[in-house]
Protein backbone atom coordinates (compact mmCIF):
# COMPACT_ATOMS: atom_id res chain seq x y z
CA UNK A 1 0.00 0.00 0.00
CA UNK A 2 2.83 2.37 0.85
CA UNK A 3 4.45 1.75 -2.54
CA UNK A 4 1.14 2.52 -4.27
CA UNK A 5 0.78 5.85 -2.40
CA UNK A 6 4.36 6.81 -3.30
CA UNK A 7 3.68 6.07 -6.98
CA UNK A 8 0.41 7.98 -6.84
CA UNK A 9 2.13 11.00 -5.29
CA UNK A 10 4.84 10.90 -7.96
CA UNK A 11 2.27 10.76 -10.76
CA UNK A 12 0.27 13.61 -9.20
CA UNK A 13 3.43 15.74 -8.89
CA UNK A 14 4.36 15.17 -12.54
CA UNK A 15 0.79 15.89 -13.66
CA UNK A 16 0.53 19.10 -11.66
CA UNK A 17 3.89 20.24 -12.99
CA UNK A 18 2.64 19.74 -16.55
CA UNK A 19 -0.49 21.90 -16.10
CA UNK A 20 1.33 25.27 -15.94
CA UNK A 21 3.48 24.23 -18.90
CA UNK A 22 0.32 23.59 -20.94
CA UNK A 23 -0.93 27.05 -19.99
CA UNK A 24 2.31 28.59 -21.26
CA UNK A 25 1.96 26.77 -24.56
CA UNK A 26 -1.62 27.96 -24.95
CA UNK A 27 -0.60 31.53 -24.14
CA UNK A 28 2.10 31.39 -26.80
CA UNK A 29 -0.40 30.23 -29.41
CA UNK A 30 -3.02 32.70 -28.27
CA UNK A 31 -0.96 35.76 -29.10
CA UNK A 32 -2.64 39.11 -29.45
CA UNK A 33 -4.39 39.55 -32.80
CA UNK A 34 -2.47 41.66 -35.28
CA UNK A 35 -3.14 43.17 -38.68
CA UNK A 36 -0.74 43.76 -41.55
CA UNK A 37 -1.50 46.78 -43.68
CA UNK A 38 0.61 47.22 -46.78
CA UNK A 39 1.73 50.78 -47.44
CA UNK A 40 4.94 50.47 -49.44
CA UNK A 41 3.15 49.78 -52.72
CA UNK A 42 1.18 53.05 -52.53
CA UNK A 43 2.08 56.58 -53.60
CA UNK A 44 0.46 58.44 -50.72
CA UNK A 45 0.94 61.73 -52.57
CA UNK A 46 -1.83 60.57 -54.93
CA UNK A 47 -5.32 61.13 -53.44
CA UNK A 48 -6.68 57.93 -55.02
CA UNK A 49 -3.93 55.84 -53.46
CA UNK A 50 -4.29 57.63 -50.11
CA UNK A 51 -7.95 56.54 -50.26
CA UNK A 52 -6.79 52.97 -50.86
CA UNK A 53 -4.72 53.18 -47.68
CA UNK A 54 -7.75 54.44 -45.74
CA UNK A 55 -9.80 51.53 -47.07
CA UNK A 56 -7.08 49.05 -46.10
CA UNK A 57 -6.81 50.51 -42.60
CA UNK A 58 -10.59 50.46 -42.12
CA UNK A 59 -10.99 46.92 -43.48
CA UNK A 60 -8.12 45.41 -41.51
CA UNK A 61 -8.98 47.48 -38.45
CA UNK A 62 -12.59 46.31 -38.39
CA UNK A 63 -11.49 42.68 -38.70
CA UNK A 64 -8.89 43.13 -35.96
CA UNK A 65 -11.37 44.83 -33.63
CA UNK A 66 -13.91 42.05 -34.13
CA UNK A 67 -11.20 39.55 -33.10
CA UNK A 68 -10.17 41.57 -30.05
CA UNK A 69 -13.72 42.16 -28.87
CA UNK A 70 -14.72 38.58 -29.66
CA UNK A 71 -11.89 37.17 -27.54
CA UNK A 72 -12.95 39.14 -24.51
CA UNK A 73 -16.74 38.96 -24.46
CA UNK A 74 -16.93 40.85 -21.15
CA UNK A 75 -14.82 43.66 -22.58
CA UNK A 76 -16.20 47.17 -22.46
CA UNK A 77 -14.27 48.16 -25.59
CA UNK A 78 -16.49 49.66 -28.26
CA UNK A 79 -15.68 48.84 -31.88
CA UNK A 80 -15.48 52.56 -32.74
CA UNK A 81 -12.89 53.13 -29.98
CA UNK A 82 -10.91 50.10 -31.12
CA UNK A 83 -10.93 51.31 -34.73
CA UNK A 84 -9.78 54.77 -33.64
CA UNK A 85 -6.87 53.14 -31.81
CA UNK A 86 -5.96 51.12 -34.92
CA UNK A 87 -5.92 54.32 -37.00
CA UNK A 88 -3.73 56.02 -34.40
CA UNK A 89 -1.32 53.06 -34.37
CA UNK A 90 -1.08 53.16 -38.16
CA UNK A 91 -0.33 56.90 -38.13
CA UNK A 92 2.39 56.35 -35.53
CA UNK A 93 4.06 53.77 -37.74
CA UNK A 94 4.14 55.86 -40.91
CA UNK A 95 7.41 57.55 -41.79
CA UNK A 96 7.77 61.33 -41.88
CA UNK A 97 7.77 61.19 -45.69
CA UNK A 98 4.56 59.17 -45.74
CA UNK A 99 2.91 61.68 -43.38
CA UNK A 100 3.98 64.54 -45.65
CA UNK A 101 2.66 62.73 -48.72
CA UNK A 102 -0.70 62.11 -47.04
CA UNK A 103 -0.99 65.78 -46.04
CA UNK A 104 -0.30 66.84 -49.63
CA UNK A 105 -2.81 64.36 -51.02
CA UNK A 106 -5.67 65.73 -48.92
CA UNK A 107 -4.73 69.41 -49.15
CA UNK A 108 -7.12 71.39 -51.33
CA UNK A 109 -5.57 72.40 -54.62
CA UNK A 110 -5.27 76.11 -55.27
CA UNK A 111 -6.71 77.37 -58.53
CA UNK A 112 -4.90 80.45 -59.82
CA UNK A 113 -7.23 83.38 -60.40
CA UNK A 114 -6.72 85.52 -63.47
Amino acid sequence: MRKFMTSLAAVATVTLAAVPALGLLQAAHAAEPTARILVGDLDLNDPAQAAILKTRVDTQGEALCRQVIGRNVRSNIREADCLAQVRLDVRRQLTAMQHADLRRSVAPTQVASR
